[in-house]
């Protein structure tokens, strides 16, 4: 794989804005459109990020490996909206270490090509995979979620929202897959707009979805779209009640110098890591900044500056 000297320009891609961060170098970003809806909400959806086959070969690897599921535990809800028969989800997790073909469409996700402009405006360069990757899925009957999320009430250095000299930044950031549809009044994931900027805390019984549910918004979305959100914007998870089962998958990240939660590694890369492309690594190494590998417009190519010019 080639290696480009840090002061070589990037491919431009004019479908998206470029963005420099010194007089060298410039990288993909997120277009207007997405900067202005991200910023005024916390929130974004993707419409068809994923291909159908993309989308029917994930679904297929989770149905090979139903001996990975394991139910999250039920909480006491009892006498909220939030409450139901059962937790709120069901998890899948090691879907990084299941035996091929299964791990091959998880692992693609972690650097897919598509996903950089996004990472590259919400944390800068050099992002990195942060908790373990999660599938989430629910069946009618699963409870929901409290809301949370402080928005600026606490800054901690771990989840925040920043906008300063033309750029947002972020703490940790959740890129959420739908596999299955998710249609208005089905449940599942939900968020207060805007909330990302908020200098007061939610009341609990709005937390709770007991009263001003006119301001929490039920995500829409179909097989395929993407949405990515800030962990510090509030959300949370609303009783599923579709007939079909409801299917996500959780791959968060933090930018280069934030660790927030154990990850793959501890001392050293477990050997499987060694079977990912180097782009695919890069997405796995911990925080640091000087001679990071960074991922170039083409999801492959890697760059590694000393420093970023941030």
């Amino acid at each position: 794989m080639k290696i480009l000297a840090a002061n070589q320009n990037s491919q431009k891609l004019p479908i998206w804005g470029m963005i420099a961060i010194n007089e060298q170098v410039e990288f993909v970003t997120m277009n207007d459109r997405e900067k202005y809806l991200f910023d005024l909400q916390g929130f974004l959806v993707v419409r068809d990020f994923l291909s159908n086959t993309e989308v029917s070969v994930l679904n297929q690897a989770i149905d090979a490996n139903p001996d990975k599921r394991f139910e999250h535990p039920r909480a006491d809800l009892d006498g909220t909206p939030l409450d139901g028969e059962f937790g709120p989800f069901w998890h899948y997790d090691g879907m990084l270490t299941w035996p091929d073909p299964w791990c091959q469409p998880f692992r693609h996700l972690l650097a897919h090509p598509k996903v950089i402009p996004y990472l590259n405006t919400l944390l800068g360069r050099g992002w990195k995979l942060d908790h373990s990757v999660d599938i989430l899925t629910a069946t009618t009957g699963c409870q929901g979620m409290g809301i949370h999320g402080s928005g600026n009430v606490t800054f901690n250095g771990s989840r925040f929202y920043a906008y300063q000299n033309n750029r947002m930044r972020c703490g940790l950031i959740v890129c959420e897959y739908y596999l299955t549809d998710v249609n208005p009044g089905d449940g599942g994931l939900c968020v207060i707009p805007g909330s990302h900027k908020a200098n007061f805390p939610c009341p609990d019984d709005i937390r709770m979805w007991e009263t001003n549910q006119e301001i929490v918004f039920n995500i829409p979305a179909k097989a395929g779209d993407l949405v990515i959100f800030n962990e510090t914007t509030s959300h949370g998870v609303l009783p599923w009640r579709a007939a079909h089962e409801r299917r996500v998958a959780f791959y968060r990240y933090t930018p280069k110098y934030l660790h927030y939660a154990g990850g793959v590694y501890q001392m050293q890369m477990p050997e499987w890591v060694s079977e990912l492309t180097e782009a695919q690594q890069a997405v796995l190494e911990p925080p640091y900044i000087y001679n990071r590998p960074l991922i170039e417009t083409d999801g492959e190519t890697l760059v590694r500056p000393r420093r970023e010019g941030e």
